[in-house]
């Protein structure tokens, strides 16, 4: 039980297939330990595959819970954090490393803004670009316009992208955003528990799409914070299994639709499922071909 007055957080990571990252995500808090009471809990989806305790050993302030199967990022992340007392939960991805002062500064921003529900910072790349971690939430045409559309890789600058991606913000400025990237997200623990968690649903991707729209129902905001910061390699475990993370993606999309915007018209929802299922069907193929977007979109 923590009873400092100084802030907690439990930093929640899942991990699968990638002890590597894993160790320069953990390696980053010693680097650059945070100023308050923390807690690390790694939620192990590949404990049936390979021993994380053989390969990153024994490590300050580390919890590993090993997951009986792959369970999925929403539903590892869940068990990671049942049973915290902290404040504050910090969900962060196993490919992502924290700056000086990146926890420190979301939550002093959460504890000023008690109308806040979530908090994310400033996604960068291994060669510093700034990545598109906050977005518009997703509408009909955003299977044409997300980051890594034939629409938005060969004609950037199209409205919908720049709609959807925000392209055009400041990304200097903090602000109210519709989602920020589960690659680094912060919230209150009583929040993440009156929403009831994660949705388990969705087994990879869109995750932190719908915590992101449950927390607006709440009536509270998700704002993006750059004056925090992560280093972030995209795709760093999900390229583990390209093939499963591309159907899953497209899954997800679907999941999401029918959980927020189904109105229950048959006819709209097998339209709506046709299009994600004929673009998850392009996308495996150029994967076959080792030409899939995802591929050689860049960091963004």
């Amino acid at each position: 039980m923590h009873t400092s007055s100084r802030p907690s957080v439990c930093v929640s990571i899942v991990h699968y297939l990638n002890p590597d990252l894993l160790k320069l995500c953990l390696k980053s808090f010693m680097d650059h330990p945070p100023n308050l009471d923390y807690r690390i809990v790694v939620a192990d989806n590949s404990a049936n595959l390979l021993s994380l305790c053989d390969r990153i050993g024994k490590q300050p302030k580390v919890e590993l819970r090993e997951m009986e199967s792959n369970l999925g990022f929403s539903a590892a992340n869940n068990r990671a954090v049942e049973g915290a007392t902290e404040d504050y939960l910090f969900f962060l991805n196993p490919d992502a490393e924290i700056r000086n002062g990146t926890l420190e500064t979301l939550v002093a921003y959460l504890e000023e803004h008690p109308d806040v529900g979530a908090v994310g910072p400033t996604n960068l790349g291994p060669n510093g670009e700034i990545q598109y971690s906050c977005r518009s939430f997703p509408g009909y045409w955003t299977v044409l316009a997300n980051r890594y559309s034939f629409l938005t890789r060969f004609f950037p600058n199209n409205p919908m992208s720049n709609r959807y991606l925000k392209t055009e913000i400041d990304r200097t400025v903090t602000q109210e955003v519709d989602w920020v990237s589960g690659a680094a997200l912060m919230m209150r623990r009583r929040d993440f528990e009156e929403l009831g968690g994660f949705d388990e649903d969705f087994f990879l991707y869109a995750e932190d799409v719908d915590l992101c729209y449950r927390i607006h129902r709440l009536g509270k905001k998700v704002v993006y914070r750059p004056e925090s910061a992560i280093q972030h390699t995209i795709g760093g475990s999900s390229r583990k299994n390209r093939f499963r993370s591309l159907w899953e993606r497209h899954r997800s999309m679907y999941t999401f639709y029918r959980k927020h915007y189904s109105a229950d018209i048959p006819l709209m929802d097998l339209i709506t499922l046709f299009g994600i299922l004929s673009r998850a069907l392009v996308f495996l193929t150029l994967e076959l071909m080792g030409g899939a977007p995802h591929r050689s979109a860049g960091s963004n």
